[in-house]
């Protein structure tokens, strides 16, 4: 297994892959995207939805599946990313191979995410830790298993290193947790979103955090926040207006340090965790990486080729951080 800060060639695309706007648009959307939803269809006819409690009346949906090859003895709770969801072509893809390796899967979804808008009415954030931990403890309370895994994408890898972090003390137990992309400090991924260069990027953000928004207003009418957020055009403009006013944090920087994963925060993890990142991320910048705590429990593996939460190994579609995963829970 990697060590920490170790740069690593494991995970070499052949050439037509190594862009990382290929990476992170073509891993995603497009063929691969159609290709994954028709080969996950018996899995999505199979699943189970569940819907947890996340404390002082929060509930959160998740959907369990089972391995069909054999009773399994290991389950493995993934988190996507902001504005991503159970459905995630990366939550599917990863979902499958785990499934066939006879390991259980648990895709949960965070607050307003997945089309569970109607669930709480408070909007979600990205400091909405403890809901996530309650609802992680109410599966494992529930769902019984000897081994569990935890998996986290971007802000979900954020998520799922924080909940390492802060459950020493709750009925939660994790083998491994592993994290590709796993949001640092947002105050530098908010840098990098408004370059120019990384327009389109920004551009999507706002037209998915909008209309998860509108979403929102749709099940709760008394929200009053439509006109406004209609003649908002970045993501600066949005943080500016509704993080004052639906998080409890009276400016943007108090916002972003809250949930940073930087500093002491993962100075002691309930288990193992492995951090993934590539150099080429127009998202997440890898120079927060020597920020992150020197905890011998973390492991942080940098590749120069990857780009967002890509890594396809092939042109057939196929994910080495998959498989990266699969290798983590498969370790003595």
């Amino acid at each position: 297994m990697s060590s920490n800060s170790l740069n690593s060639t494991d995970f070499l695309p052949p050439f037509g892959l190594r862009n990382s706007h290929v990476q992170t648009i073509l891993s995603s959307v497009g063929p691969r995207k159609i290709m994954l939803a028709k080969r996950f269809t018996p899995y999505a006819n199979a699943q189970q939805k569940w819907v947890l409690d996340g404390g002082d009346g929060v509930r959160l949906e998740g959907y369990f599946n089972q391995a069909v090859k054999r009773r399994s003895q290991q389950m493995a709770i993934l988190i996507h990313g902001w504005e991503g969801s159970h459905n995630s072509s990366y939550m599917q893809s990863m979902t499958m191979l785990l499934l066939e390796n006879g390991i259980d899967v648990f895709r949960l979804n965070l607050r307003d995410h997945g089309d569970t808008h109607q669930l709480n009415k408070g909007i979600f954030n990205s400091t909405m830790i403890d809901e996530v931990v309650n609802a992680v403890e109410d599966l494992q309370l529930r769902l019984v298993y000897p081994k569990y895994h935890l998996v986290g994408f971007s802000l979900g890898g954020n998520f799922s290193l924080r909940l390492a972090a802060t459950a020493h003390d709750r009925n939660i137990s994790f083998a491994t947790v592993s994290a590709f992309c796993p949001a640092i400090h947002a105050a530098q991924s908010n840098v990098v979103l408004n370059q120019r260069s990384n327009w389109l990027y920004g551009r999507y953000f706002v037209h998915k955090w909008k209309r998860s928004l509108r979403k929102k207003i749709e099940h709760w009418p008394d929200y009053d926040f439509g006109p406004e957020m209609e003649s908002l055009k970045t993501l600066d403009q949005l943080n500016d207006a509704f993080i004052p006013k639906y998080t409890g944090f009276s400016n943007v920087d108090d916002y972003f340090d809250a949930y940073a994963i930087s500093g002491s925060v993962l100075d002691s993890t309930i288990a193992p965790c492995y951090l993934h990142f590539a150099e080429d991320d127009r998202i997440i910048p890898v120079d927060g990486v020597d920020q992150i705590s020197k905890n011998p429990n973390i492991h942080i593996m940098v590749t120069k080729f990857g780009g967002h939460c890509g890594y396809m190994s092939n042109w057939r579609g196929e994910s080495w951080q998959d498989q990266r995963v699969l290798s983590i829970i498969q370790q003595p």
